[in-house]
């Protein structure tokens, strides 16, 4: 089977140095491209967006050519909503939705507004965010260098996603797949109005940063619904007539 990219679009705080060891997990057929938001890493000169829906832009058009052959959306936390929004890009302008929608550690995109905006006033809630959010431990939060590195990516991302609102709840037309953990504080009924293909959901022992520890279960989960997915298009487009079959393969 042909590699399929997969969007990866991280969660707050992280960027493409946190999601590279996921490119171990995969065995093959898997392509990870994961997405560079501003204010790290080789961005980091680069301003946030105003809005999650002009930094959708912005990733729209920075991989339009991917977005117009066969791809797969993940995203985690916050990187499970502009996931969404550049997928609703693609809909609408390519008509071309992902192959599946990959969610992690998220609530549906309309319960997804960050609501504790003012906590990242001061540096006891901000602490408490970076616990929560980023994924940041005691030791981490000793180290200053650091803290002064991290902190403000972490508030910059929350801050736009206390902009966010979602009341539209357009439906994607692929199937949504979600992976939780048990112990993670996520609402995932909600999204049963974000698709009329199908809604799976997984649950996995841990927390909002559970992906982490179940990397190889997770990664095989993934590689096996696109494999399914992929040969269920290849054989659509069988049944059909040369010129389809002809496209299908220019996707």
């Amino acid at each position: 089977m042909r590699e399929i990219p997969v969007m990866c679009f991280p969660h707050a705080g992280a960027g493409a140095l946190y999601y590279s060891k996921w490119r171990h997990a995969f065995q093959g057929g898997v392509d990870l491209r994961i997405v560079e938001y501003p204010l790290r890493e080789r961005r980091l000169g680069t301003p946030m967006p105003a809005s999650v829906g002009l930094l959708a832009e912005q990733i729209f058009a920075e991989f339009a050519d991917v977005f117009r052959g066969t791809y797969a959306v993940w995203g985690h936390s916050m990187g499970s909503v502009i996931g969404y929004e550049v997928a609703k890009l693609c809909q609408e302008r390519l008509d071309n939705p992902p192959l599946v929608y990959f969610g992690s550690g998220s609530s549906a995109p309309c319960d997804s507004r960050f609501k504790r905006v003012k906590d990242l006033d001061s540096a006891a809630g901000l602490n408490d965010v970076l616990r929560r959010y980023g994924g940041v431990g005691e030791e981490i939060l000793r180290d200053a260098g650091f803290v002064k590195y991290i902190a403000p990516v972490i508030e910059a991302d929350l801050r736009l996603m206390g902009g966010y609102e979602d009341t539209a709840k357009e439906k994607l037309r692929c199937p949504i797949v979600l992976m939780e953990g048990r112990e993670d504080e996520v609402t995932t009924g909600p999204w049963a109005d974000y698709t009329d293909v199908s809604l799976q959901v997984f649950e996995y022992d841990g927390g909002h940063f559970f992906h982490d520890a179940h990397r190889a279960r997770i990664a095989a989960l993934m590689e096996s619904k696109i494999q399914t997915l992929w040969q269920l298009k290849r054989a659509s487009a069988d049944r059909r007539g040369p010129a389809d079959r002809l496209m299908s393969e220019m996707r």
